[in-house]
């Protein structure tokens, strides 16, 4: 179980769940709401540069919460609980409209437990796993409770279809990660030799595919 556990981990990250979030806005864009695909584009840049800007805080200058556990946020942990959460609610107004908010508590589920048993366990610390899931779960609530102030159409059945398969394929290509990006970034911006790296959490080596 542990080892199939594993091999999902790779799947919360850049390389599938971006795709996925491109997707919602497309579903967004085409359902005649552009105010709310627009909407969805400045949370993900908001939860995103979140993430990214406790990484570089702490692998460029250490910058953590020592006393919490908690030296970067999970981008994994957010991905999937933004990304589920919000996509799930937006298929489930497909077929009836009262459906949205069961299907966004659904989504918060499933993004926990991915959370919870398929990241902390593998590539983060259980402290930072929460973290990075309390971000994606209120990113996704804040945009879903706007959602509701913004009519539109059915999203049509071709862009519904398209959307899937598009993330279908995005989940068998190659994982990447960011993090050597950010090691550069990180490292030019404070002037370090090399970056700060996480005390030593587990007895294992970390996971190598995925964005962490």
């Amino acid at each position: 179980m542990q080892m199939l556990l594993q091999t999902l981990t790779p799947y919360g990250g850049i390389t599938v769940m971006f795709p996925a979030a491109l997707v919602i806005g497309g579903w967004l864009w085409t359902s005649r709401s552009r105010t709310a695909a627009l909407l969805w584009g400045l949370t993900l840049l908001v939860a995103y540069s979140i993430v990214v800007a406790s990484k570089i805080l702490f692998k460029g200058w250490g910058v953590a919460l020592d006393s919490l556990g908690v030296y970067v946020l999970s981008g994994h942990a957010m991905n999937t609980c933004l990304v589920l959460t919000v996509g799930l609610s937006l298929l489930a107004r497909q077929l009836r409209h009262s459906l949205r908010w069961p299907a966004a508590a659904l989504g918060l589920l499933l993004g926990w437990l991915f959370s919870l048993y398929c990241v902390a366990p593998f590539i983060h610390p259980l402290a930072e796993a929460v973290a990075g899931a309390l971000l994606g779960s209120l990113a996704a609530c804040v945009f879903l409770a706007c959602l509701e102030h913004h009519s539109g159409t059915r999203i049509p059945s071709t862009a519904v279809m398209t959307g899937l398969l598009l993330i279908a394929i995005s989940s068998t290509t190659t994982k990447y990660n960011a993090e050597k990006l950010l090691d550069r970034i990180s490292t030019g911006m404070s002037g370090s030799e090399e970056a700060f790296r996480q005390p030593q959490w587990r007895g294992t080596p970390p996971l190598e595919s995925g964005s962490h």
